[in-house]
């Protein structure tokens, strides 16, 4: 079975309490559940990670490079000033599709 890292950046991890009225009530544990559902239907093992942590997500970003692993990104606010990410997505040798909520 093919694997499939889905990465989401700073505060994802607070979805279900974070602006209920804006990004709903579902939490974080919620749509990793719903991306392993999905990436079974497809025949995929979905591994869902999130960190607050630039440093920590970076590591992962290279983890996924060098075993060739295609990535979903959530960067959330990195997308606008993380220089270090976008050098890190640079190496990618795995399709990499980027999301935003």
């Amino acid at each position: 079975m093919r694997r499939v890292l889905v990465i989401n950046g700073p505060n994802l991890g607070r979805l279900g309490t974070r602006e209920p009225g804006i990004y709903g009530t579902a939490t974080h544990a919620d749509l990793a559940e719903m991306a392993a559902a999905a990436g079974r239907d497809l025949g995929l093992a979905v591994e869902v990670r999130q960190t607050d942590d630039e440093g920590e997500l970076i590591g992962w970003i290279h983890e996924a490079s060098d075993a060739g692993t295609p990535v979903v990104l959530n960067p959330a606010a990195f997308t606008h000033y993380s220089y270090a990410l976008r050098d890190a997505l640079a190496m990618r040798t795995a399709p990499l599709i980027e999301v935003h909520m």
